[in-house]
């Protein structure tokens, strides 16, 4: 089942992903090339609108008219003008192929246009002819204020396109659209297979969150329902006997009650834990004196320790006072004394000590019971976990005490940690930062 959920999961945030990033590198390529193509005439169009510029100042003023050996007046060298002018009449015929570069008509090379009066008004287009690119632009002049050469002598030309020879420029553009097609189709297939990592990696804390979820739902109807289920025979099994009294019943009332006080337990443990995963449950810190504090939550435990012929012992060599969650590290202590206790014999010892060692407050917590196996220790924290399997109901408790510890140490930004006693026994050590 979990398989098939990661790779559902998997399958839905990798489409996710590949589809935004395809639409980002589709816009980011388009914004790149769009911009390039429209920069790339500018010099071209400059050119373009030069000449026209000049045009229309030529056949707006009156008597004025030009020919070939007339200076375009540009106010500079028109040597170095590359514009070039096809001319038409009014039929839109061409009256000469012809280049003009200058002052001079030179026949360098045939451009067969039909001029089409759409194009009027309209800015600069690029055409192809054969293997040749043009940008160009129509222009309309007023009769008799353009003459050029023709067939039958100077002819009054109509129309005319200017144009700009831009192939070298359009060859450069399409290898600037290939370089950029396959750059992008590149960094499309690497972001894709990142975006399948990262998926797959991001899936990891979901499963795992979803994994212990289940395991706790499934522990917590076992470890519920066990007592519930003692509860119920006891109860049932003293209706079969209505006429006993509570004396000779009583077995079963002490049993029915313990359930019941194990049930609570485990309920408002359960409660704890699950407020641990929000934000329902806050840590409320206030200046503490910690030796104070400590003999006032140790000191049940002491005696506790002599009626079960235990010795307790306390040593706190803190002289400052310190932020904590007094009501927490209250449950804290109780967890840790209670584990102690419960799994040390008549005879063993257990010490409480408490330091400040640079910014943290150390509390340690060491008996010299039976000690933790070392595979004990790498999952003692975890929800439900017992090392006895028994579920002895003396010992094995509802492996649910630790878990909250941990989150308590962790909700003070601390530490926690397990480790031998020498010669026997176990320490659990806790840091807090100051």
């Amino acid at each position: 089942m979990s398989r098939l959920i990661n790779r559902k999961q998997q399958i839905d945030n990798f489409a996710t992903l590949a589809l935004g990033l395809m639409i980002i590198f589709t816009f980011l390529a388009g914004i790149i090339f769009w911009i390039y193509t429209s920069t790339i005439y500018d010099n071209s169009d400059r050119v373009i609108n030069q000449y026209v510029s000049y045009y229309q100042q030529v056949t707006d003023s009156p008597n004025n008219s030009y020919s070939k050996d007339k200076d375009l007046g540009f106010g500079h060298d028109p040597e170095v003008f590359r514009g070039n002018m096809l001319y038409f009449d009014a039929a839109g015929k061409q009256i000469e192929n012809q280049v003009n570069t200058g002052t001079r008509n030179v026949l360098t090379r045939k451009f067969s246009l039909n001029f089409n009066q759409n194009d009027l008004g309209d800015g600069p287009q690029t055409i192809r002819r054969n293997n040749t690119y043009l940008r160009i632009q129509a222009v309309k002049f007023k009769k008799g204020t353009v003459l050029v050469p023709g067939s039958n002598g100077l002819q009054s030309a109509t129309y005319g396109y200017v144009f700009v020879d831009v192939t070298d420029t359009v060859v450069n553009l399409k290898k600037f659209q290939d370089v950029m097609i396959w750059s992008f189709l590149a960094a499309f297939i690497f972001a894709l297979l990142f975006a399948f990592y990262i998926a797959r990696q991001s899936m990891k804390p979901i499963l795992r969150a979803w994994q212990q979820q289940q395991d706790f739902v499934n522990n917590a109807a076992h470890e519920l329902r066990t007592p519930m289920s003692v509860i119920q025979g006891k109860l049932e099994n003293m209706l079969t006997r209505p006429t006993s009294t509570i004396r000779e019943e009583s077995d079963s009332v002490i049993l029915s009650l313990s359930e019941i006080r194990r049930l609570n337990s485990l309920t408002n443990n359960m409660l704890t834990l699950a407020k641990t995963g929000s934000n329902m449950t806050k840590i409320e810190k206030e200046k503490t004196n910690v030796k104070n504090f400590l003999a006032t939550a140790l000191s049940p435990y002491i005696e506790m320790g002599e009626i079960s012929g235990k010795e307790v012992t306390v040593d706190v060599n803190v002289n400052q006072k310190i932020s904590i969650d007094k009501k927490r590290i209250h449950q804290l202590l109780v967890l840790l004394m209670d584990n102690a206790l419960k799994y040390s014999e008549e005879g063993d010892k257990i010490n409480v000590s408490a330091s400040v060692n640079k910014k943290w407050l150390q509390i340690s917590v060491a008996d010299t019971g039976r000690g933790i196996s070392d595979e004990a220790k790498k999952h003692i924290f975890d929800r439900f976990y017992r090392e006895d399997k028994t579920g002895n109901r003396k010992t094995g408790g509802t492996g649910l005490g630790l878990s909250i510890a941990e989150w308590i140490v962790h909700a003070h930004n601390g530490k926690i940690t397990v480790s031998d006693n020498q010669p026997k026994g176990t320490v659990f050590k806790v840091n807090l930062p100051l």
